[in-house]
């Protein structure tokens, strides 16, 4: 389930381009004050599944029908739109209990007063489904350059791609029901149609306290599994979610 907040700007706000962090700290903080002892266990711990620690949340990017970039900023003119989501009742709320109490939420100096909270309908899940990003899509994974292992983010040509969505949806289904899905079957593509029209330039590279991560912003197609479908739509698809990619919408 997810939830949907509309906050007021007032005359407009300026943030870094980079502002991932701030939504990730205000939830943790909201997170906080409703509940320490989860607060923690989600941050320093969460939920486990084949050696694999998951938050089991995520969150869109701010969305607005007026804002300009300049260089390092963004700045923000008109009512923001943001989504969280999670399968987790309990984190949701926590969430939704501070959020309402407070009726405002802090982005770095700025206290924004909301002006409206919505549950948007769930949609049905079925064996085929298009998807478009509120956010990029990551898929890391570990390989080897020079000898070493090193980090590598996955591009909407890499062939292992679509399987290590599937497996990181087996092992979010996993941390969240206690057991493997019982349909395990799915199939993941990037609108190929859309990648050329954007002559490829469909990646965004973000820098995540210091670290750069590079996820892909393109509509999908998946089939298989409905319920590794809502997997993906209720926690994000792809890795690390919890940091504000991989959210999607019908």
């Amino acid at each position: 389930m997810r939830i949907q907040i509309l906050v007021d700007v007032g005359k407009g706000i300026t943030l870094p381009i980079n502002y991932n962090h701030l939504l990730a700290g205000t939830i943790y903080h909201f997170l906080a004050e409703s509940d320490a002892a989860y607060a923690d266990f989600l941050h320093n711990e969460g939920y486990i599944a084949a050696e694999k620690r998951f938050k089991l949340f995520t969150f869109s990017q701010l969305m607005a029908e007026r804002r300009r970039v300049t260089g390092a900023e963004i700045h923000f003119s008109s009512t923001l739109s943001w989504c969280v989501s999670s399968p987790v009742e309990r984190f949701l709320s926590h969430f939704a209990d501070t959020l309402l109490t407070w009726g405002s939420l802090y982005l770095g100096s700025h206290q924004l007063q909301i002006k409206d909270v919505t549950v948007p309908s769930v949609p049905n899940f079925r064996e085929e489904m298009r998807f478009r990003c509120l956010s990029p899509i990551v898929m890391s994974t570990k390989r080897e350059r020079d000898g070493k292992l090193v980090m590598h983010y996955c591009l909407p040509d890499d062939a292992a791609f679509a399987e290590l969505i599937r497996q990181n949806l087996i092992r979010k289904h996993e941390a969240i029901y206690g057991r493997a899905p019982h349909n395990d079957a799915l199939t993941f593509r990037f609108d190929p149609a859309y990648i050329r029209r954007r002559q490829g330039r469909v990646t965004r590279l973000v820098d995540y306290k210091g670290i750069k991560i590079r996820g892909v912003l393109c509509p999908f197609h998946v089939s298989g599994s409905p319920a590794l479908i809502r997997v993906g739509y209720d926690c994000g698809f792809g890795d690390k979610n919890s940091a504000g990619f991989g959210m999607a919408e019908v």
